[in-house]
Formats: structure tokens, C-alpha cells, sequence
């Protein structure tokens, strides 16, 4: 007899690790998902590939789906799914300088009459 999990803890039949990742794949059309449309039958997000292959962030349902549709599904790399490193978070006065120091040294025009525009003519 199986003692039962304490509460929260994964189990072999939970699907919620499988939630914490997605995995980089690719995808090709199967033997029963080829036809002139397949790849417009997806519903995912392509990302680009150097050599032209269909390319895609899945979740485990989207390769769920995708197998039951036909398709083939090459994983390469699962990327766990966390928050975003606040350090990466910009402000809009961030922003604002990084663009000001990269435009410094530009002349810009601070009224119509100086801008070149029907105004100035």
C-alpha cells in the first residue's frame, strides 16, 4: 500500500513541473499533419531560425496538442519559467537618458520655426 504525498508536494502524475518550463522546439509537419495549410494550423509564436525551420517557445500542453495533431516536435533546451530579473526593468527616466545620450551632439529643433516644416517655409 502507497503512503499518500503530503500536500503540495509534486507527484509523478502532477503536471505542475511541467508548467515551470517551456521548451525551445522544433516543429515539423507529421505524416497526417501535412497539407498546403499546416504550418497556419499551429497556433504558436515562431521565433526566427537561421535555417529556415519552424522554430517555437511551447508549453508541455502546446506539445501536447501539436502531437495529437500530427505534427513532429523536436525539444532542445527547457527554460524554466521564473520572474523577470528586476534588473532588466527600465524606468521611462532611464529610458529617456540612455536615448539623451545617444542623441547628444544632434541638432534638434525645438520650434516649428526651426524645423524645416511648412511652419518654417
Amino acid at each position: 500500500m502507497r503512503e499518500p504525498r503530503p500536500q503540495g508536494d509534486p507527484g509523478p502524475d502532477d503536471r505542475a513541473p511541467a508548467r515551470a518550463v517551456r521548451f525551445e522546439a522544433t516543429i515539423y509537419a507529421g505524416r497526417k499533419a501535412r497539407s498546403p495549410d499546416w504550418i497556419d494550423r499551429l497556433d504558436v509564436d515562431r521565433v526566427p531560425d537561421p535555417k529556415g525551420r519552424i522554430r517555437a517557445l511551447l508549453t508541455a500542453d502546446d506539445c501536447v496538442r501539436l502531437l495529437d495533431q500530427g505534427f513532429e516536435i523536436r525539444l532542445h533546451h527547457a527554460h524554466p519559467v521564473r520572474p523577470l530579473d528586476p534588473s532588466l526593468i527600465q524606468t521611462d527616466e532611464s529610458v529617456r537618458r540612455w536615448l539623451d545620450e545617444r542623441l547628444q551632439g544632434i541638432a534638434r529643433a525645438t520650434d516649428p520655426a526651426g524645423s524645416g516644416g511648412p511652419e518654417g517655409a
